[in-house]
């Protein structure tokens, strides 16, 4: 029996031709699939499918996202709980947020997020506290060049009572990166001279050294005024903080704040002792409030510390931005010595004027004419004021012009007390948060993003044993009979 040498050549031919032209389509798919990615890894889109836009920034933080000029960092820095399951939500609802601010970014000043384990990661941790101050654990940091705000982690949730949380980090880390990236300084001074409270004392019953301290966590310069040496609010002040004066204003001194909050659209916090206002009542009425020299007293019991210290928790129906967060944790402020701070119905109509309870006392409450007579003290119908009593008030104008544009105006925010911002109250209960949130509402830290916050959901599917064994049936059971089916019929052609 002969072979056929020609055909078993073109056999072995054929055979070379084929390998080559497999390797050759390996080749080019494997060439085709590094080239897309390639692009793809520099030309991509994000698309958001999801029900309410949960992936995605809102357009007022993409137009100050790509109006950025600088790079921005951002910083989530975890402590030894990390673990734990709020910890562990921040981390998965954080990532998300940022990766959003990074891809938003690629085309303009980057925005670049890191997250550090505290104590894991201890160089990158020292370096961060060396840069930022000490305290930096459970903290989020925005950070554009030399200027940096903190936001703890527990500020990016608020939940109402019988809702499920919110998350507000869109807003927060938006207003973050304005408030660092944007020029000029944000000066709070606090004023001196009449025998008010101090930035600098760390007393307990008189300093404001906490509050200050807070003030400058957050990214504001903290000076003091003394309006009898200046001869008038500097230029650059964002915010005048008056806290407990003790004397009288010279008359030039309350015309340099009336100037300050009406011709420059200032700001000015007041923080109210009992007893005379040393001209600051010419002031309160420009603006619509009065403040009774009257002592807020409430006998209850559910509205009075064991100290004797003043407990609000009641809010207005609708919560001024101040106390809104206060409202959302259901948290209470500790005041001392609290008098009343209301509007004045006898003050001049101004359609520019808008005036605002932020928190009040109980309803059982009054304001107590003779607190300075010694013994027990019963409210008097033809003396004093019944609860509740607003014992803040929050006042803003706005002008406008022929085009019918608005235009914001100076603000006020007083408070009856200057007990609650004291270094002893500080960290007592809501106190903290209500002052600085008074401090951020002046400067519209917040308010000013149209960003609301985002409802968390959560879903779950509760299914019965038979509606168990059925999804068992359709997903384990039909894919291993084809498979073995199709093995059952692989075999048979084989053979």
């Amino acid at each position: 029996m002969s072979g056929n040498p020609g055909r078993f050549d073109d056999f072995k031919y054929a055979t070379r031709v084929r390998a080559l032209n497999l390797w050759v389509q390996i080749a080019l798919g494997a060439a085709l699939f590094a080239g897309l990615n390639f692009l793809a890894a520099r030309h991509y889109a994000n698309f958001d499918l999801s029900r309410d836009g949960a992936h995605s920034l809102s357009p007022e933080s993409v137009a100050y996202v790509k109006g950025l000029k600088e790079p921005v960092e951002i910083y989530a820095v975890f402590g030894p709980d990390s673990e734990n399951p709020e910890a562990a939500r921040a981390r998965r609802d954080l990532r998300t947020l940022f990766s959003q601010y990074e891809y938003l970014s690629e085309k303009h000043a980057p925005v670049k997020a890191r997250f550090v384990q505290a104590h894991i990661e201890s160089a990158r941790a020292e370096a961060l506290a060396r840069r930022f101050g000490s305290d930096i654990e459970d903290m989020a940091i925005v950070a554009c060049g030399q200027k940096f705000k903190k936001i703890p982690f527990s500020d990016f949730y608020s939940s109402e009572e019988g809702k499920p949380p919110k998350f507000r980090g869109e807003q927060l880390v938006t207003s973050a990166i304005l408030n660092v990236s944007r020029g000029g300084e944000q000066k709070v001074y606090f004023l001196k001279g009449h025998g008010e409270m101090s930035a600098k004392d760390s007393s307990p019953s008189r300093g404001l050294s906490e509050f200050a301290a807070a003030l400058k966590s957050r990214n504001y310069s903290v000076e003091e005024l003394d309006l009898g040496e200046a001869k008038q609010v500097p230029q650059d002040a964002g915010l005048v903080v008056i806290a407990g004066a003790q004397a009288a204003f010279l008359p030039r001194e309350i015309d340099e704040l009336r100037k300050y909050l009406i011709n420059s659209n200032g700001r000015v916090l007041m923080l109210l002792s009992l007893g005379p206002l040393g001209g600051l009542e010419d002031i309160l009425f420009e603006w619509g409030l009065m403040s009774d020299d009257k002592l807020v007293l409430d006998s209850s019991g559910d509205y009075e510390s064991s100290a004797g210290d003043l407990i609000a928790r009641s809010f207005p129906q609708t919560p001024h931005p101040i106390a809104k967060y206060l409202v959302d944790i259901g948290m209470p402020v500790q005041f001392g010595s609290v008098r009343p701070v209301r509007p004045d119905m006898g003050a001049p109509l101004d359609d520019s004027l808008k005036v605002d309870p932020v928190i009040l006392s109980g309803p059982t409450s009054w304001a107590e004419t003779s607190y300075r007579r010694a013994g027990i003290q019963r409210y008097d119908d033809s003396a004093d004021l019944p609860g509740p009593l607003p014992l803040g008030m929050a006042a803003s104008r706005v002008g406008g012009n022929d085009l019918g544009l608005t235009i914001p105006g100076g603000r006020l925010v007083v408070f009856g007390d200057e007990n609650f911002a004291a270094n002893s109250r500080f960290n007592r209960l809501g106190n903290s948060k209500l002052a600085v949130n008074a401090v951020n509402w002046m400067f519209d830290e917040n308010s000013m993003l149209n960003i609301p916050a985002r409802q968390l959901e959560s879903y779950s599917l509760t299914l019965s044993m038979n509606e168990i064994a059925g999804l068992g049936w359709r997903f384990m059971v039909l894919p291993a009979a084809i498979l073995a089916m199709s093995l059952f019929v692989w075999l048979a052609r084989r053979n």
